[in-house]
């Protein structure tokens, strides 16, 4: 099944009021999302799940235990309303040379697995709810897989997210505001390729600084020989015209 986000945040926010009836939460996508890179007063969560992907070359199908989401969540305590921004990380076909990552699309059974677990940690985390039925789901394969995780074609492996293992959250935010409290651009679809914002800003300044210390360390040359020599140039000229007027 396809992703729609629409229908993951409505089952998203009708599970948390099963529990919670006057809780608001809304649930969106952002392809840019950094690990250990939030805002102040967010946090993180992790898991993995199943999931298929096509590539958009030569079609191929597969399938993956470990296709990993990365979760970036906020709550306000006295309005009860949160913020859920998500990034689903692709894989890449073992057959294409160019091919790109692809995202993953879900079933509904993994879809409402994946909702579970993420409502599970939210209410554990900011309600102090206990452990529900579904707390302990694992990952189930919908068919038989053979052999190891794919980490040379994972983009959560290229990001060496997945060498890190699943933690929820971390207590540090990032110094970098992550993109999805940049008001100015607009949400990145999903599948858009990552570009560590933090990076590009410090290269930036470096670049900057780099020019500015160059710049005030160039000598300034001497002006007088040039005056000198077009003195000379001058004469010499002068003295050509007299010569020819004769």
């Amino acid at each position: 099944m396809v992703l729609d986000i629409r229908t993951w945040e409505q089952t998203f926010q009708n599970l948390i009021q099963e529990v919670k009836p006057w809780a608001k939460w809304t649930l969106s996508l952002d392809g840019n999302l950094q690990l250990d890179c939030v805002a102040l007063g967010w946090k993180q969560y992790q898991q993995r799940a199943f999931g298929w992907f096509q590539c958009s070359l030569c079609r191929r199908h597969w399938a993956s235990a470990q296709v990993h989401i990365l979760c970036h969540l906020h709550w306000e305590r006295w309005t009860d309303q949160g913020q859920v921004v998500m990034r689903l990380f692709g894989q890449r076909c073992q057959k294409c040379s160019w091919s790109q990552y692809e995202m993953p699309e879900f079933s509904t059974e993994s879809t409402m697995m994946i909702l579970n677990k993420l409502v599970q940690h939210i209410l554990k985390r900011y309600y102090g709810e206990g452990a529900m039925q579904f707390a302990k789901m694992s990952v189930i394969p919908e068919v038989s897989l053979e052999g190891s995780h794919d980490a040379a074609n994972c983009e959560a492996c290229a990001l060496g997210i997945c060498a890190r293992g699943l933690h929820g959250f971390i207590s540090e935010p990032s110094v970098c505001p992550p993109s999805y409290l940049d008001t100015e651009s607009s949400l990145p679809q999903i599948g858009d390729m990552y570009i560590p914002n933090q990076s590009m800003n410090q290269s930036a300044q470096a670049k900057k600084a780099k020019g500015t210390v160059y710049k005030g360390s160039v000598p300034r040359r001497d002006q007088k020989p040039l005056i000198v020599l077009g003195c000379t140039l001058l004469l010499i000229f002068s003295l050509i015209v007299t010569y020819f007027k004769r």
